[in-house]
């Protein structure tokens, strides 16, 4: 009977209560029985261990990574959880430049003078961009432009071009306004964070040579994966219920049922994620009764791992009242930024170089 352990223990190596230990039952994510001779119900072992190691960093999987050896970048770097920006700090950047300089000075744009002009970009039927959900209009509304783009095969100018195109990006979602001083911080530390799965898509897109909004595409769709820009839903999800009085307990037993705990851990980041540290304390800046930073610190306590820009992210979104699946918008906007300049890089690089070799 080794594999099967008490209620008592269950919950301790989980670290929940005994009624958060029922509702994992009762939801179908454990499994229990009754075995004669014991007083508690009984778990299964390795399902109570496999669950404590999800909790504990549900998207972990930093030692399972590829190592990218050949490629090279200096778009950003991470370095002792700090997060570099061309080489300059990304708090630094935050307080000195905001979105608009640091979306430059990574793009290589001139900061300073601006000297480099935002370039016109194609014609899109707005209307059909405003009728999908909010988290699908800047997709569309790229991938329409590229279809309309007769400067598609065109790689220059890649940073007049960007300039030219977020503008757009922002006027395809009104229910955000981007100059607002928290969505701004956002944006700029979503910029870029290395050879993440959305940046690696533009890279290889980039690599065939297709176009600039084409590689952005490719981008954005490894972006809506729920583990990447789509897990922006979850952690808001599970902001929201704490903040409409559900028990954080049963809050996060929900966030189980529904793949782990969103907004916590990173498959790079080793301890506190700097980019959730900077937008959550400009937000106590401002506010600092906030009940969305009061709602995910005590869902923080109770996890006993520092939060992510995920739920960063979500506190943001929620103190503004804006949409559910407003950050991962917000994402997608910054973000831009960053994948033109790996897209940049790329176009350097002898072509079609992303290709698997078999290893024995």
């Amino acid at each position: 009977m080794d594999e099967w352990i008490g209620t008592s223990e269950a919950a301790a190596r989980l670290g929940v209560k005994r009624g958060t230990l029922y509702s994992y039952v009762s939801r179908g994510v454990l499994e229990s029985r009754r075995i004669s001779g014991k007083a508690e119900s009984q778990f299964n072992r390795t399902q109570i261990d496999s669950l404590a190691a999800g909790k504990a960093d549900g998207r972990r999987a930093g030692d399972r990574l590829l190592k990218f050896r050949a490629v090279t970048s200096s778009v950003s770097v991470i370095r002792d959880n700090r997060l570099f920006l061309r080489g300059r700090d990304l708090e630094q950047l935050c307080a000195e430049l905001g979105f608009d300089g640091a979306a430059r000075l990574v793009l290589d744009a001139d900061v300073l003078d601006a000297t480099t002009v935002p370039s016109p970009m194609p014609e899109v039927n707005w209307d059909i961009v405003a009728g999908l959900p909010i988290e699908r209009r800047i997709p569309l509304a790229v991938a329409l432009m590229a279809a309309a783009d007769p400067l598609r095969a065109d790689l220059s100018d890649l940073a007049g071009r960007t300039l030219g195109l977020l503008p757009k990006l922002a006027a395809a979602v009104p229910e955000i306004d981007f100059t607002h001083p928290w969505i701004d911080v956002l944006a700029t530390v979503l910029i870029d964070n290395g050879l993440a799965a959305s940046t690696t898509a533009v890279r290889v897109a980039a690599s065939a040579r297709a176009g600039l909004l084409d590689v952005l595409v490719a981008g954005y769709a490894a972006l809506s994966g729920p583990l990447h820009g789509g897990v922006t839903v979850s952690a808001r999800g599970l902001l929201d219920a704490v903040l409409s009085g559900v028990d954080v307990d049963r809050a996060l037993a929900d966030a189980v049922v529904a793949g782990g705990v969103p907004g916590f851990g990173h498959v790079i980041y080793t301890g506190r994620d700097p980019r959730a540290r900077i937008v959550v304390d400009r937000v106590i800046a401002d506010r600092p009764e906030s009940s969305a930073v009061a709602a995910a610190r005590a869902i923080e306590e109770r996890v006993g791992r520092p939060m992510n820009i995920d739920l960063a992210g979500a506190i943001v979104t929620s103190e503004i009242g804006l949409p559910p699946r407003s950050a991962e918008v917000v994402f997608q906007y910054g973000r831009t930024v960053g994948m033109v300049a790996h897209a940049a890089e790329e176009y350097q690089e002898a072509p079609l170089r992303w290709r698997g070799s078999r290893t024995s």
